[in-house]
């Protein structure tokens, strides 16, 4: 069965969405190699995302060839139909792991930048809360029809839950989540050593997961307009937000990553806008000597952002961003003369 009209046109925009995730994914790998700066937890997180999403644009193909979403209800059969049910369970098994995941995977960037003792205890807990609620919404997807038979072959005696009161509970604990990562490093940044242009261009970078937020919110309207007697033609707009939701959560997850592979974007010194800055966050008082704290946020978040390329090579090695600061060594020479007078006094003379 060839897709609808309407399946087409999901196919392709999620084809796109999927594709912005590769490319910014991709970005983000090279930003990690040329910087020479090490994988972690979020770098992980946001390839098995990909993965997922690359998964989930699959489902929806098989959704619209054999599975009529797109089409009105009346013109399938019953075979049809439960084809249209078991990919839309699969589908939402797959996006009750995508969401932790791209969340998770944010907070732990997070961490990577801000090591303040508190912010690294909060954004554990916030970590442990959203993968538990997780792991909890999964098992409730796979228990929402007893036996889950029932769920995509309606002939099979069963109970089940109500489905659209189950996707609004969890899609409002998302809203919230999208919101606290939203404010979640706002403290953080304004209490860096910049001037306020630059904090206030850092926000930029983060506040364009407000987008997430906003998709998130509206995705709990959408699933308001999914009509019971036609969901295969009615569950359109739910499909798209469903997809577009965590696209965009995934692409802002990465863009600060990758803004480090442009240097024209890197913020300068407002004092000396020919050369980048460097952070004093502490003055020795041998020789005036600026030095940063290995545990500053500033010297975390130039680490990860700022792309010095030259000094990671020495980082590895122990030291830190100031190392290659020296103390000014000024010679000093004075010529002295001894001319003995008449009266045999020494006159100095420089």
């Amino acid at each position: 069965m060839a897709p609808s009209t309407r399946g087409w046109q999901m196919i392709e925009i999620v084809s796109v969405l999927v594709a912005l995730c590769l490319i910014s994914v991709v970005l983000r790998v090279v930003a990690r190699l040329r910087r020479r700066v090490g994988f972690g937890v979020d770098d992980y997180l946001s390839i098995v995302s990909m993965v997922l999403m690359i998964a989930m644009l699959i489902e929806l193909g098989l959704w619209c060839s054999i599975g009529g979403n797109g089409a009105h209800v009346e013109t399938l059969d019953a075979e049809t139909m439960m084809n249209y049910w078991k990919i839309f369970l699969a589908n939402q098994f797959t996006y009750f792991l995508l969401c932790p995941a791209i969340k998770i995977s944010l907070i732990c960037f997070y961490r990577r930048v801000f090591t303040t003792p508190r912010f690294q205890q909060f954004t554990l807990g916030l970590n442990c809360l959203i993968g538990a609620w997780g792991l909890g919404i999964f098992l409730a997807c796979a228990g929402q029809c007893r036996p889950l038979r029932a769920y995509w072959d309606h002939s099979v005696p069963g109970k089940c839950f109500d489905a659209n009161l189950f996707f609004i509970v969890n899609q409002a604990f998302n809203v919230l989540m999208d919101f606290v990562i939203l404010i979640l490093p706002i403290p953080m940044i304004w209490g860096l050593h910049r001037a306020w242009q630059d904090k206030l261009a850092l926000n930029g970078v983060f506040a364009l997961g407000a987008f997430v937020c906003f998709a998130s919110i509206y995705r709990i309207v959408v699933l308001f307009w999914i009509n019971p007697t036609d969901p295969t033609y009615t569950v359109y707009q739910a499909t798209l937000w469903t997809h577009i939701e965590p696209s965009v959560g995934l692409i802002c997850s990465c863009l600060p990553i990758i803004r480090g592979l442009f240097p024209a974007l890197k913020l300068k010194n407002r004092s000396n806008r020919s050369q980048p800055y460097y952070i004093n966050t502490d003055i020795s008082n041998s020789h005036l000597v600026s030095k940063s704290s290995p545990r500053s946020p500033d010297l975390e978040y130039l680490k990860m952002e700022a792309g010095m390329c030259e000094r990671s090579a020495s980082a590895a090695k122990g030291q830190f961003l100031g190392d290659d600061l020296h103390p000014l060594n000024i010679n000093v020479q004075t010529e002295i003369s001894i001319i003995p007078d008449n009266n045999s006094t020494t006159t100095l003379h420089r």
